[in-house]
Order: C-alpha cells, then structure tokens, then sequence
C-alpha cells in the first residue's frame, strides 16, 4: 500500500511540475507576442504570430507570402522599435532581439478583419433623397431613401 501512495505522490509531483513548466512557457509566448505586436502595424499584427525566440533571433510567422515579404522590407525598422522597447519598458528587457526571422504558414481559416462601416456625407444624402424624389413611387427610390437616412 505504501508503494502505491509513493508511485502516485510522485506522478502529481510530476505532473504540477510540467504544469510549472508549460504556465512559464506560456507567459513567455504571451510576452513575444504583446512586443510584436506593440512593433508592428495592427494589419500585420493581425495576420502573424510569433513562433520562438531563440538566441536572440525572433521567428515570425506570417499567414501569406504577401505579409511576410511586408515584414522582411520593414525588418531594420522593427529591429530599432524592438530595441527601443527593449530598452524603455521593463516588460520586455527578457526578450533581447537581434534579428528577425520570416516565415510564411498559410492559415487555412485566418481571422477576419474587421472593417468598419464607411459613413454617408450629408451631401451625398441629400442628393440620394432628391434622386429618390425624382423617381416616384418605386422600389429604388425606397431604397434610396433607406441608404440616404442612414448617416
């Protein structure tokens, strides 16, 4: 009986231990990616993560080969913002970056980017409500009116 509360003493031991390690690895990744993303445009931000940062060099995953040819021009620009950041936030002293690396893996669900509803001029509604006046009783001149009263 004592041989079988050791064995499962142990396997928790264990088991809380590689929870340790896994909740550090995690507030690491977490870390990497709130500086990427404090570097880099929203956009970009959006459709990378980072991979690893090992020996200095941070890895980057880009979600197309379009993103990733974007961040390899703007690479010296992320570096100097990288290391400012290095330098004045104490968050991010741990993460010392010397180079980027890109690579592209293709999503085959990315996020949506939200885009945000483009707003009607009141001159432009003005003209669609005379437009809609102009045209009588109609099925367009009803939608018309919709699209114009919704500034």
């Amino acid at each position: 009986m004592r041989k079988i509360d050791t064995l499962i003493n142990q396997h928790s031991q264990h088991q809380h231990n590689m929870l340790g390690v896994l909740t550090q690895q995690l507030q690491s990744h977490q870390l990497l990616q709130q500086l990427w993303a404090a570097v880099c445009p929203e956009i970009l931000s959006q459709l990378s993560t980072v991979g690893s940062l090992n020996n200095g060099q941070l890895t980057i995953f880009a979600h197309s080969a379009i993103v990733a040819s974007k961040i390899k021009l703007s690479q010296a620009n992320f570096l100097t913002q990288l290391q400012n950041l290095q330098q004045t936030k104490p968050a991010f002293r741990e993460c010392k970056v010397t180079a980027i690396s890109v690579k592209v893996q293709v999503k085959s669900h990315p996020k949506a980017i939200v885009q945000t509803p483009r707003k009607l001029s009141k001159q432009a509604a003005i003209s669609l409500k005379k437009l809609a006046q102009d045209l009588g009783e109609s099925a367009l001149s009803e939608q018309l009116n919709s699209l114009a009263n919704k500034i």
